[in-house]
């Protein structure tokens, strides 16, 4: 079969028999906002084959329309439900879980109006919770003030675990590096990690799907982050290498995807059968 590499028996079949593949964004179907070569292969290829395609990123500083409109420049027109990210997610899971709340977020203007949407109170002063996202336009005032706030005792909330983001120019710092800052400041840990590789992100798209795990693919470029969560939400799991892991750290990782791939074109060419 090509260059890819099975690592469990049967996870050909599987992969073949999926109705739901999960795809990660950054580092597996673009780079810096350029598509990799075989991206337009898989999209037409699921869509020939009547499979669905969500997209889910643990990138936290954009509203779902931004990716969109993004997508729709490369020539792929997505619906809403094709798209969820760790900063949506985790302002829905905060006001199903507390309601609405004053929140303090280290986090671009963006995603201020996603937690706006979802019900809670945007504040710059006094907050019950600080979220801390994959935030751009990163200040220290931004660090100052969320410090402070979490050493007041408000709710310490992290979007997403990545220490960086790839890019064409090298890693990012990203919402995991943020937080350590404030981590080590305060002396105290994040109350609540989002994200992959949480399973809960993957459970809500199979849910809203309705599509069984047996029934589900996670494709992405980490195993720390996309394939531990594909492992934990109990699915089919395909790394790339398009991205952050490297066939090294495969080796020397406890974690171990079911399939790897040079690049998710390759998995087009496996649903056709054309490797």
């Amino acid at each position: 079969m090509g260059d890819v590499v099975f690592l469990r028996d049967n996870s050909l079949e599987q992969l073949k028999q999926c109705k739901l593949f999960i795809l990660d964004i950054d580092g597996t179907f673009y780079l810096s906002g350029k598509p990799f070569d075989g991206s337009k292969k898989f999209v037409d290829t699921l869509d020939s084959q009547g499979k669905k395609l969500v997209f889910l990123t643990n990138n936290s500083n954009r509203t779902i329309e931004s990716y969109i409109e993004e997508f729709s420049k490369f020539g792929f027109n997505l619906s809403n439900d094709q798209i969820l990210t760790a900063g949506v997610a985790t302002a829905q899971y905060l006001f199903e879980e507390f309601g609405k709340k004053r929140v303090y977020i280290v986090g671009t203007d963006d995603i201020k109006t996603e937690f706006a949407r979802a019900g809670h109170v945007v504040v710059e002063d006094d907050p019950e919770i600080v979220v801390v996202t994959f935030d751009k336009t990163l200040t220290y005032e931004k660090l100052k003030k969320a410090t402070l706030f979490v050493s007041r005792g408000a709710i310490f909330v992290v979007t997403n675990p990545d220490l960086n983001c790839p890019s064409s120019e090298g890693p990012l710092p990203d919402s995991g590096a943020i937080a350590s800052v404030i981590r080590k400041a305060t002396g105290l840990y994040p109350n609540i990690v989002f994200g992959k590789p949480q399973p809960r992100l993957i459970e809500i798209v199979m849910k809203q799907n309705n599509i069984k795990p047996a029934e589900t693919c996670m494709i992405g470029d980490r195993l720390y982050t996309d394939i531990l969560a594909g492992i934990q939400a109990g699915v089919l799991t395909v790394l790339v290498l398009t991205g952050e892991a490297t066939k090294e750290e495969i080796k020397r990782s406890p974690i171990k995807p079911d399939i790897i791939a040079h690049h998710i074109g390759e998995i087009a060419e496996l649903l056709k059968n054309e490797l």
